[in-house]
């Protein structure tokens, strides 16, 4: 099966690009093993996919992820995904090009897991051996939102670039997030989650604080794109089964998503039912596409 690919810009303004892939469902048919998808770049601060590719049945994302980076320059840029792109090839990749990654890592590199996971645990040395002084750098950030305060703790060390062959590694890190709910001034429910990852940003341009943020940058391309295409334009609740008509129906949204945030709209829902009522402006911000060279 030919590999298809969908491209609206070149590259965004923002520093972070987001590496995600969605399951189109609308497309899943009787006795088919799944669903059609489709790998995204998204530029977080400029709310646009920058390259989008599909994704074979017999694939998955790891082997599309170059494909997609190859479509735009990284050179500057900091491309997160999650634990399943912290990969060695596309790591090289993106080192090689002038790029950074932030990675999560999780049991798919169990080494490397292992190894970041036993640097941060708690120094109970032998008797008679002295203790190891870390390097960790320390960062905590706590806010109140929807309910809950939300407090995360992140640590980044050195310690591990020699010791590892990760290609580009500059920084390991541990993300602590506790969340604790509040009803009538007291919590009622907690949780807590770690998180350890990879990135070859060096310390000296990027500081716990900077990791952390983005890290959580990473999280714009769901509520930024794959909500508005399941919420606001019903994409899995479309049935497009025939041929690649449910990759062409994604590229549209990642079109008119990035088109009415250029447009100055911020709740797409909204901008929606204004176009609905403004069908000549509709086609006015179709005017300013530009075709790639």
């Amino acid at each position: 099966m030919a590999q298809e690919y969908n491209q609206q810009e070149q590259t965004g303004s923002g520093k972070v690009l987001s590496m995600d892939g969605k399951a189109l469902r609308g497309t899943r048919i009787a006795d088919q093993e799944r669903s059609d998808q489709v790998l995204s770049l998204y530029d977080v601060q400029d709310q646009l996919v920058v390259a989008q590719a599909a994704v074979d049945t017999k694939e998955n994302e790891i082997v599309v992820a170059p494909q997609v980076l190859e479509q735009v320059e990284i050179a500057g840029k900091v491309v997160t995904g999650d634990a399943l792109h912290t990969q060695r090839a596309i790591s090289a990749m993106i080192v090689e090009r002038g790029g950074h990654y932030i990675w999560p890592d999780k049991t798919n590199q169990p080494r490397l897991h292992e190894d970041i996971e036993r640097l941060f645990a708690p120094d109970n040395p032998k008797p008679g051996f002295g203790k190891i002084t870390p390097d960790f750098q320390t960062v905590i950030k706590v806010k109140y939102a929807h309910g809950r305060i939300e407090k995360r703790t992140i640590q980044t060390s050195l310690m591990l670039n020699d010791y590892q062959d990760w290609p580009g590694l500059e920084q390991v890190y541990r993300l602590e997030r506790k969340f604790d709910w509040i009803r009538q001034g007291k919590v009622f429910k907690s949780s807590c989650e770690i998180e350890y990852g990879i990135t070859n940003l060096p310390s000296v341009v990027a500081s716990p604080s900077q990791v952390l943020l983005f890290r959580r940058s990473h999280w714009g391309v769901e509520t930024g794109l794959h909500y508005r295409r399941d919420v606001t334009f019903c994409e899995d609740s479309t049935r497009m089964s025939i041929g690649p008509a449910g990759r062409i129906l994604a590229t549209v949204h990642n079109l008119v998503i990035g088109l009415i945030k250029r447009a100055g709209h911020h709740n797409a829902a909204k901008a929606r039912r204004y176009y609905d009522g403004h069908i000549p402006e509709a086609f006015g911000l179709l005017l300013t596409v530009k075709c790639p060279s």
